[in-house]
C-alpha cells in the first residue's frame, strides 16, 4: 500500500506547462536532512546556521529558475536587536514573609524587550488580571476598574472559552488566548512587567518547550513608540502556586474565578524584584524571496511563506551543548516551500508567485511581521498568503485539516482542490492552541491579505481512529522545540507529498483565476483588506 501510494503522488502534474513536472521525495528528503544538520546549528537567526542556510536556500531558488524577489536581491534585510538574559538570573517575590527565589529556567523564563544592558524591576506590585484580556466584541475587561502602571500583571494563557464553551469560541482559542496578545495587552495598559502562568492543557505544550523556546539569545524588531514592558515571561504551574499561597490566595479557586463574566482583578499582598543583566546586540537577519513572474499579469503575487529559522545551539543543564534541529519545525515546511517553488518555475502561472523564507518565526513571527510592514510587493495586489509549518511525516490521509476557522475565500479555493484529490477538509483538530495566530500565515492576515497554513489530517490510511491525534501529541510531547527534533530516514513522507500536491494546486488555481479571494464578513481582518482593495 505504502509504495502505491508514494507511486500516486509522484505522478507527473500537468499545470499550464506542456512539460509535465512532479514532487521529488527525495529532494525533500535531501533538504530536511542537510537543514537539520549539525552543520546548520538549529538555524539561529545571526549565527554562522543562518549563512548556510540563506546560501542553500538561494542557491536552490537559482537552480530552479527563480528570480531574485527583492530587486537583484535573494534577501531581504531583516534587523534586529538580539537580547541574551543571565541565566543566573533570579525573581525574588516579596512583601509576605520571607522572600521567595524562583531559578531561571527551572522555575521561569523571563526576559526584557528593552534594549538596555540592565533592566531593573524592583518591588513591583503584583496584581492578578485573570486572563488578561480587554475585548468589548465579548463583553469582557480584565483590567476594568484596575490601573496597573508600575505593577506586574499575572496572567492566564489561553482565553475563558477554554473553561466555558459558552464564552468566546468555547475551546478554539481566539487571539485574545495567545502569549503575544497577553504581552500587547499588558504593555497598552502601562505595566511595568507580565508573569504568564504556564499550565500545559491550556498552552498546548510542556514546560519544557516554554524553557527551550524563551532562554538563550531572543530577537526583537527595533521598537516603536509604544511603551515597553521591564519584564515579559512565564512561571511554571508550581511555580505560581507558590506565590499564589505567598498572598494569601489559592492558585485552584483563582483559576475558575476569572474564567467567569464580572471577573474584577485582585492586588496581591506580594511584589517582583528582577534584574536583568542582558547581553544586547544588534543583528541582521534575512528573508529569502524568490519570484516566478507572472506569464501575463506580474503586478499580481499569490505568496507561499514557511519559516526557515529555529533555535539554534544552546548550552543544556548538564553543560553539554544541545543543537535544535528542527528537522519537522520547519525543516519539513522548508524543503516543502523548495519543492513547490521547482514545480511552480516549471509551470507558468498566470499571476506572479513569490516564495519568502522567513526569519525568526520562533520568536513571534519576527520575519513575516518585518515583511507585512515593508512587503516586497504591494499587499494591495497580494492575492493570498499560503504558510507551510511542520508538514506530515506520518503517512497518507483520508483528510486534510487547516490552521483555524474557514475564514477567507482562499480556503473556498483549498477545499475545491481538496475534493478533486479526494480528501475531506476537517476543522482544526485541536483549536484550543490558537495554531491560527502561531504561524507565519496570521501576519500577512493581520494586514489584510487572505491567508490560510495546511496543517496535519487525522485519518490516516491503515491506521484506526485516533491513532493520527495520537502521532501529532507524541511529536509535541517528545520533539517540539527540543533537540529530539532530529530527521529520521524511516519517516513515511506520502502524506507530505499530498500536502503538497493540495497546496500547489490551491496556488496554481488562485494565480490562474481574475479573481481576488475576500474575508468572509465579521472577520476581524477584512476592513483591513477593504481599505486597501475595496470591494465592488
Amino acid at each position: 500500500m505504502r509504495l502505491a501510494l508514494a507511486l500516486l503522488f509522484a505522478l507527473p502534474l500537468l499545470a499550464s506547462a506542456t512539460e509535465p513536472v512532479s514532487f521529488s521525495e527525495a529532494k525533500l528528503r535531501a533538504s530536511i536532512q542537510t537543514l537539520s544538520s549539525d552543520a546548520f546549528g538549529g538555524r539561529a537567526p545571526g549565527s554562522a546556521g543562518e549563512k548556510l542556510t540563506l546560501d542553500y536556500l538561494t542557491g536552490k531558488f537559482k537552480e530552479y529558475g527563480l528570480a531574485p524577489g527583492n530587486g537583484k536581491s535573494y534577501l531581504q534585510e531583516v534587523p534586529m536587536k538580539q537580547i541574551t538574559a543571565d541565566p543566573r538570573t533570579e525573581l525574588v517575590i516579596g512583601g509576605a514573609g520571607a522572600p521567595l527565589k524562583f531559578a531561571y529556567g527551572d522555575d521561569m523564563v523571563v526576559s526584557s524587550p528593552r534594549t538596555d544592558a540592565t533592566v531593573t524591576l524592583k518591588k513591583s506590585q503584583l496584581v492578578f488580571v485573570g486572563y488578561g484580556i480587554v475585548a468589548p466584541e465579548y463583553n469582557w475587561n480584565d483590567y476594568a476598574g484596575v490601573d496597573v502602571k508600575g505593577k506586574t500583571v499575572v496572567v492566564l494563557v489561553n482565553d475563558p472559552g477554554h473553561a466555558h464553551d459558552d464564552l468566546f469560541t468555547g475551546r478554539t482559542m481566539t487571539y485574545y488566548g495567545r502569549w503575544t496578545y497577553k504581552y500587547e495587552e499588558a504593555a497598552r495598559q502601562g505595566a511595568a512587567g507580565i508573569l504568564l502562568v504556564h499550565d500545559d492543557d491550556m498552552a498546548g505544550y510542556p514546560w519544557e518547550v516554554v524553557r527551550g523556546s524563551w532562554t538563550g539569545p531572543l530577537e526583537e524588531l527595533p521598537p516603536g513608540k509604544g511603551h515597553q514592558l521591564s519584564m515579559q515571561g512565564w512561571v511554571s504551574r508550581t511555580t505560581a502556586r507558590k506565590i499564589f499561597d505567598a498572598a494569601g490566595m489559592q492558585l485552584s479557586d483563582v483559576l475558575p474565578n476569572a474564567a467567569r463574566p464580572g471577573f474584577k482583578a485582585i492586588p496581591m499582598r506580594v511584589d517582583a524584584s528582577i534584574t536583568l543583566h542582558d547581553k544586547v546586540k544588534d543583528i541582521v537577519s534575512h528573508n529569502v524571496v524568490a519570484l516566478v513572474k507572472g506569464s501575463t499579469n506580474l503586478a499580481d503575487v499569490v505568496v507561499y511563506s514557511a519559516h526557515w529559522d529555529h533555535l539554534g545551539t544552546r548550552t543544556g543543564e548538564d553543560g553539554k551543548t544541545e543543537i535544535f534541529h528542527g528537522a519537522i519545525d520547519n525543516g519539513s515546511g522548508t524543503a516543502g516551500l523548495l519543492e513547490i517553488a521547482r514545480v511552480m518555475a516549471a509551470s507558468h502561472p498566470q499571476r506572479s508567485v513569490l516564495f519568502v523564507a522567513t526569519t525568526s518565526e520562533e520568536q513571534g513571527l519576527l520575519g513575516a511581521a518585518y515583511y507585512a510592514a515593508h512587503p516586497l510587493f504591494p499587499l494591495k495586489d497580494t492575492v493570498a498568503d499560503l504558510n507551510m509549518d511542520v508538514l506530515d511525516t506520518f503517512g497518507t490521509t483520508h483528510d486534510v485539516t487547516v490552521r483555524g476557522h474557514f475564514m477567507s475565500g482562499v480556503d473556498d479555493v483549498f477545499v475545491a482542490q481538496a475534493k478533486q484529490l479526494g480528501l475531506a477538509v476537517e476543522e482544526d483538530s485541536q483549536p484550543e492552541k490558537g495554531m491560527y495566530f502561531r504561524a507565519d500565515h496570521f501576519e500577512f492576515a493581520k494586514a489584510g491579505v487572505p491567508a490560510m497554513s495546511i496543517a496535519l489530517g487525522t485519518d490516516y490510511v491503515g491506521h484506526p481512529a485516533g491513532w493520527g491525534l495520537e502521532q501529532q501529541r507524541g511529536y509535541t510531547a517528545q520533539r517540539y522545540h527540543k533537540p529530539a527534533d532530529v530527521y529520521d530516514p524511516g519517516w513515511d513522507l506520502s502524506g507530505m507529498l499530498q500536502q503538497l500536491q493540495l497546496m500547489y494546486a490551491t496556488g496554481i488555481a488562485l494565480a490562474d483565476s481574475p479573481d481576488w479571494p475576500a474575508w468572509k464578513p465579521g472577520t476581524p481582518f477584512s476592513a483591513k483588506r477593504e481599505a486597501t482593495r475595496p470591494s465592488k
